[in-house]
């Protein structure tokens, strides 16, 4: 299929696009619609019961009201005041307690109550025991009747009814003459059951309704835990006027009390129905769109495909990894394109293999070589981890290493391993995978020998193949010439640095060293001190036991000094039996007291053992440091040299420092 007819079935896949973006425009705006009706309808049911809350108090007001203007209480005798509680009892549908109290709240007349007067009266009161009674009691207005020339309303108050549900009560209070000028207060409790009933039947379809007070506290809830502990109901959304998605709702006042009714229903029952549709078009949406993506997908990728792997290749390409090539299928432009990147490829591969072994043939220092092996070989062979070994003696040891975090690490590969890469490569003088495909090793192979290895580790298994040994081999080897030319020139540097019998610096080269630490000390202002070591009676030695065993002697007395020694100190040969340390950075006194004496007990305390058997030596030693007047490197030599004199004419075997008596200690027998 040509590219072309590719593009027009990607273009023909797009026509599920308008259907998408006509519902997400549609059904918005009838969850719209739909929030504003609902609205609207709480709206309603909360006027509606608010109303009949309304009524029921009036009712109730007007009824008490009635009852006693027709009662004169101050002129009725105990008997008489009694029946007139009992006549407003009955006349006020829905009383549970009717009380006459003074101005001190004692009752003037033993309270009329309901089980005591019409047991059989269930719908309309509610029963009342001595803990009812107590709470009536206290919810009596008393202050603010006396105060009041009309009806007051009590707090409402909440008891267990018949079966132990919630019932809201409330106290009306009405101030009427007493006898001799005082002032009484008729006070009624009135059951507010009829009440709950009609809250519960006005309920919206999943929702609830509920009544608080002027305080916001609960007097009808549908809760009962709400209900009984009158709890505050202050910070509800539809009270407190706080923007809430999860519950719709309204409210409406109760004017004769102060009170107001809420209607409340949770959203996600309300706008069920457009929620609904919401989730059947998306649904719907969904499987339309995913059909149309993977009949796109399906089509695209025939096309992004193969131009997704050209991108891949090139931009590994240009970060070095030459090895790279694209898999060409078919015979259109694109599998053209391939076949000319892979071309491209291979030749800008040749090209760098070339500039590598001329770069790596440009300098002789071997550390710079390995280094420039390991660069050229990661552009055409990725690694993670990378280390050359060099031969050195019967071993080989790393040279040159990257990507490990500690040194040691890359030295596990010198221990050769029964069967493992770094062997069979040694084995075969070829390439040798390992550690399923992770782990490359290369030999460097020079007149027949192994002079070198180069290991390769990657973080991925199945990295390395044998296409990539094959590679790393023909880039490695024209430049084993190079690593080996360079590995005889570190050699003969080594050589001509170091002094042959005792492996410490000639004395040419500490010369050298030392005068750089000088010119250091002087420009930083540091303290530098040398020390000239010589070893006691040494020609004995030789006259006595032979030149083979005086020259184990010196090799001894050299790594016993060089074992005292930190990193930063020099250490010379610079006569036969004479050595020379310099100590950057440290004073005289801590050099003649600690690190002077530190070094003529490491050699004297211990014999050399050799082959005419143990061989005890003792050493003399000199310390001077360069002062400020101290006018160059050969001046501090010739202090430390003239301690060294003073030391030898005190009895030998001991420390002495410029320009003070010699350190004097016992010869240890």
């Amino acid at each position: 299929m040509r590219l072309g007819v590719k593009l027009a079935l990607l273009l023909s896949c797009a026509s599920a696009a308008p259907l998408a973006l006509a519902t997400v425009v549609t059904l918005p705006s009838g969850s719209r619609e739909l929030r504003s009706q609902v609205a609207r309808i709480h709206a309603q049911a909360a006027a509606a019961l608010a109303d009949q809350v309304q009524r029921v108090l009036l009712d109730k007001l007007d009824a008490l009201t009635l009852a006693t203007r027709s009662l004169r209480l101050s002129e009725l005798d105990q008997e008489a005041r009694q029946r007139a509680l009992l006549l407003i009892y009955q006349q006020t549908k829905g009383a549970d307690v009717v009380g006459l109290f003074d101005e001190k709240g004692d009752p003037v007349v033993t309270p009329v109550r309901f089980s005591e007067v019409v047991p059989e009266a269930r719908a309309d009161h509610e029963e009342i025991d001595e803990e009812a009674l107590k709470a009536y009691a206290a919810a009596v207005p008393l202050r603010e009747a006396l105060k009041s020339k009309g009806l007051t309303l009590g707090p409402p108050y909440v008891l267990p009814g018949r079966g132990g549900a919630p019932v809201a009560r409330l106290v009306l209070a009405l101030p009427v003459q007493g006898a001799r000028g005082a002032r009484w207060v008729l006070a009624v409790e009135l059951s507010l059951r009829s009440l709950q009933e009609r809250f519960e039947k006005l309920r919206p379809t999943e929702g609830s309704a509920f009544l608080v007070d002027g305080a916001f506290r609960a007097v009808i809830h549908p809760d009962p835990n709400v209900a009984f502990s009158r709890a505050d109901l202050s910070q509800h959304p539809l009270l407190s006027g706080q923007d809430q998605e999860e519950v719709l709702g309204a409210s409406a006042d109760v004017p004769v009390s102060g009170w107001r009714v809420v209607v409340q229903e949770n959203a996600d029952a309300a706008l069920g129905p457009i929620r609904r549709l919401w989730r059947g078009a998306a649904f719907w949406i969904g499987i339309a769109l995913i059909a149309a993506l993977v009949l796109a997908v399906t089509t695209v990728r025939q096309v992004t495909r193969p131009v997704e792997r050209l991108r891949a290749a090139a931009a590994a390409v240009a970060g070095g990894q030459l090895e790279t090539e694209v898999v060409v299928r078919g015979h259109d432009e694109l599998a053209q394109l391939a076949q000319a990147f892979n071309e491209m490829v291979a030749g800008l591969r040749e090209r760098v293999r070339l500039e590598a072994t001329l770069a790596i043939s440009s300098t002789l220092e071997l550390k710079e070589v390995l280094e420039r092996l390991l660069d050229g070989l990661s552009r055409l062979v990725p690694y993670q981890r990378a280390a050359v070994l060099m031969k050195r003696g019967e071993r080989y040891r790393v040279a040159a290493q990257r990507g490990y975090p500690e040194k040691e690490h890359a030295g596990v590969l010198e221990q050769v391993l029964p069967g493992g890469p770094v062997e069979r490569a040694l084995k075969a003088e070829e390439p040798a995978l390992g550690w399923g495909g992770a782990a490359l090793v290369v030999p460097l192979v020079s007149r027949g020998e192994v002079v070198g290895l180069v290991a390769l580790e990657s973080n991925k298994t199945g990295a390395y193949d044998e296409e990539k040994a094959r590679l790393a081999m023909s880039f490695t080897q024209p430049a084993v010439i190079a690593v080996e030319n360079a590995r005889l020139f570190d050699e003969v540097q080594r050589l001509a640095t170091l002094d042959g019998l005792t492996g410490t610096h000639n004395r040419r080269h500490f010369m050298e060293l030392a005068q750089l630490q000088f010119e250091s000390a002087r420009r930083f202002a540091q303290p530098l001190t040398a020390i000239m070591i010589d070893v006691d009676r040494f020609k004995q030695v030789n006259d006595t036991l032979g030149h083979a065993v005086g020259d184990e002697v010196l090799r001894a007395v050299a790594e016993r000094v060089r074992n005292t020694l930190r990193a930063v100190d020099i250490l010379g040969r610079t006569g036969g039996e004479e050595f020379a340390v310099l100590l950057p950075g440290t004073v005289r006194e801590a050099a003649s007291s600690v690190l002077a004496e530190r070094i003529r007990r490491a050699v004297g305390d211990g014999a050399v053992h050799t082959e005419s058997g143990p061989v005890h030596v003792t050493i003399s030693l000199g310390v001077a440091s360069a002062g400020p007047d101290c006018p160059d490197l050969a001046a501090l030599l010739r202090a430390a040299d003239s301690a060294l004199y003073e030391a030898k004419q005190a009895g030998r075997n001991r420390v002495a420092s410029e320009n003070a008596s010699p350190t004097v200690r016992a010869v240890k027998a």
